[in-house]
């Protein structure tokens, strides 16, 4: 795999694929272990209001036409949404509705 060969030879990579629920999460972990990595998991615990708000604001300036994430989009997505646990194991940087 092209990911596990940048990893092993030093290379930073940031990953942004699905990582909703633990089991989508595990195949990290595979990465993780293969290559003896550090890693961190960025978590973005805010409540649906401030991220769809962020959403918004975030496509606010885009061309017209462009594709937009709508409510009703992000609520299926993050429908089956599970948080990272304390077993998961990962290195957690946690963004909060507090931080700016």
């Amino acid at each position: 795999q092209p990911v596990i060969a940048l990893l092993s030879q030093g290379v930073t990579v940031v990953l942004d694929f699905p990582a909703n629920t633990s089991s989508q999460r595990q195949w990290f972990w595979q990465l993780i272990d293969l290559t003896q990595v550090d890693h961190v998991l960025h978590f973005v615990d805010k409540t649906d209001a401030v991220c769809k708000q962020q959403l918004r604001m975030r496509s606010a300036n885009k061309p017209k036409g462009t594709a937009f994430t709508s409510d009703a989009e992000y609520d299926a997505i993050t429908r089956y949404f599970e948080p990272p646990t304390d077993a998961e194991q990962f290195n957690i940087v946690r963004y909060t509705d507090s931080d700016e």
